[in-house]
């Protein structure tokens, strides 16, 4: 169901039920949402058709998160890309922002939260 108007997330999460909440969740408060399971899917999509914006896990099996918005970037140099983890160290949120992340969310997060950091990001005078 597209809204003409409505933000495009692409949610990327191996976790089938983190990605089928964020996935409800979004949609609940307006926004058209892409869930995939995989880097390469969210590649695969990107490719297809633009987002305004992506939350994205790190810990993935194959390519990791921080590959995945490294590829992102380079596909779609717009995104605003929040990245998610349960594993956060400095490191990989400082690798993460200097590659173009916009943020970084550490779970378990509260949807509230997500949704904050997405409405921020989002406005038309944001920046990249």
């Amino acid at each position: 169901m597209s809204q003409a108007n409505s933000p495009r997330v692409l949610v990327i999460d191996d976790d089938k039920n983190q990605r089928y909440m964020l996935q409800f969740s979004l949609q609940s408060n307006g926004y058209e949402v892409v869930a995939v399971a995989s880097g390469q899917e969210a590649l695969d999509q990107a490719g297809a058709s633009k987002f305004d914006a992506a939350v994205c896990d790190i810990m993935m099996p194959g390519m990791n998160g921080v590959e995945t918005l490294e590829k992102l970037k380079a596909l779609q140099p717009e995104l605003k890309v929040v990245m998610a983890t349960g594993y956060a160290t400095p490191q990989t949120a400082l690798k993460s922002m200097k590659l173009g992340a916009l943020n970084y969310i550490t779970k378990p997060y509260k949807i509230e939260d997500l949704l904050d950091i997405l409405v921020k990001s989002l406005r038309k005078d944001a920046g990249p």
